[in-house]
């Protein structure tokens, strides 16, 4: 989208909430997931709470600056679940993702400078992803086979096996299999598994609505082996996929 214009107010001297909703707009234009501008939503809701709604040429790289500082040390998360712990070192980063993509529009639309230049980007250090044991695995298999006991006054005590049990099976041994995200998985289709390779094709970027293709008109792909498969050329596979969950 070339030329945006909001209003007849010069560019810079828009108030921040202006800019931002014209930076969201374009944003959404361009395609970008739900989720995506959510997280944008959030951010800049955030930034326009510490600084008041000003008009964004009266901003200047120190207010920047003791932003990131406040998000450390004084914000407190509203969280639905009532958890105020600090934001973790994780989230100021993608925070700063955020304002460095904001300030980059509004210098090719508003003409202003760009305050996340000379602003270093948050460390943070991804923590270890712990693998499920053997034992967790079986446990989430056995949980998706039954509801919940249910408890009567005059006969046994019962279990019914669950509608859907196969079905979270195989979304339970996909997920392991393969290491997909959620998102991912939600968004495959019938043709995107082919049982006889073992392959699940997961299309990025807007088209296939996965992380990894932003920027870019058209999505990439990648191709992703079940472990243990027969057709996988796995030599020593982790366990055995049951294919059987996925057919008829």
């Amino acid at each position: 989208m070339e030329g945006f214009s909001m209003n007849r107010r010069p560019s810079g001297s828009l108030l921040l909430s202006k800019a931002i909703s014209g930076f969201l707009q374009y944003k959404a234009a361009e395609g970008l997931s739900p989720n995506t501008l959510r997280s944008y939503k959030h951010d800049l809701k955030l930034w326009l709470e510490y600084t008041t709604d000003t008009p964004i040429n009266w901003l200047k790289a120190p207010k920047v600056r003791d932003f990131f500082v406040w998000l450390r040390t004084e914000y407190e998360p509203r969280r639905i679940t009532g958890d105020r712990r600090a934001l973790s070192a994780k989230t100021v980063r993608n925070i700063y993702i955020t304002l460095s993509a904001f300030f980059t529009w509004a210098v090719r639309e508003l003409a202003v400078p760009n305050l996340m230049k000379d602003i270093p980007a948050p460390k943070f250090e991804e923590a270890p992803v712990e693998p499920f044991t053997k034992e967790q695995i079986e446990a989430l298999l056995k949980a998706s086979e039954s509801c919940k006991e249910a408890q009567t006054t005059d006969r046994r005590k019962f279990t019914m096996r669950r509608a859907t049990a196969r079905r979270d099976q195989a979304i339970i041994l996909t997920l392991l299999d393969t290491g997909l995200r959620a998102s991912e998985l939600s968004a495959l289709k019938v043709g995107n598994v082919d049982l006889k390779s073992g392959k699940v094709l997961v299309k990025h970027g807007r088209a296939g609505g996965a992380k990894g293709g932003k920027g870019r008109s058209l999505a990439h792909h990648r191709l992703i082996t079940y472990h243990g498969t027969a057709s996988s050329g796995c030599k020593k596979p982790t366990r055995t996929l049951r294919t059987s969950l996925f057919s008829p």
